[in-house]
């Protein structure tokens, strides 16, 4: 029984380090490097936040017939387009991840001014801590930082403007 203890203790002692270390996985807050992904869009083009360095980008993580979702979309639109390619958005979809569901969603609600992007599994979401009800959005500056979180809508162009003004 002696010459066990020191193994049970070791074993025991080691699980704890593994359970530890899978529980401690960080969620990245305001001033953190935003965590980098590719997803595959809509349209079957693979997409990554890297592609973007330099550009300041907007992360919606957002889901097909989520009402709030759906009022804050004109908003970031008209933000979008008033920025004269200074701003990129990425509509990540994190509840429902059927690509033709999707597309025909943005369509019909003709969402379609930035890339559509399924996250099969959740796997963006949980890497952000946006796993919760939609819409979560994220502001990540040229250097790849993020400068401002978001849990819920955006109520105005306005808003989205004025954030983006104080970067």
């Amino acid at each position: 029984m002696k010459r066990k203890t020191p193994i049970i203790l070791a074993t025991i002692a080691l699980i704890s380090l593994v359970m530890i270390s899978c529980g401690t996985a960080k969620i990245p807050q305001v001033s953190d490097k935003a965590p980098d992904f590719t997803l595959e869009s809509i349209d079957g083009k693979s997409i990554s936040l890297s592609d973007f360095r330099g550009k300041v980008v907007l992360i919606v993580f957002t889901s097909v017939n989520c009402k709030e979702c759906e009022e804050q979309m004109p908003h970031i639109i008209k933000a979008y387009q008033q920025a004269g390619g200074k701003l990129e958005v990425l509509d990540i979809y994190h509840i429902i991840y059927d690509p033709r569901l999707i597309r025909d969603y943005v369509t019909k609600k003709q969402f379609t001014a930035f890339p559509a992007l399924p996250d099969p599994k959740n796997k963006v979401a949980t890497a952000y801590g946006a796993t919760g009800f939609p819409p979560t959005n994220f502001i990540i500056d040229a250097a790849g930082i993020i400068r401002y979180k978001k849990i819920g809508p955006f109520q105005s162009q306005e808003e989205i403007e004025n954030i983006l003004r104080s970067l």
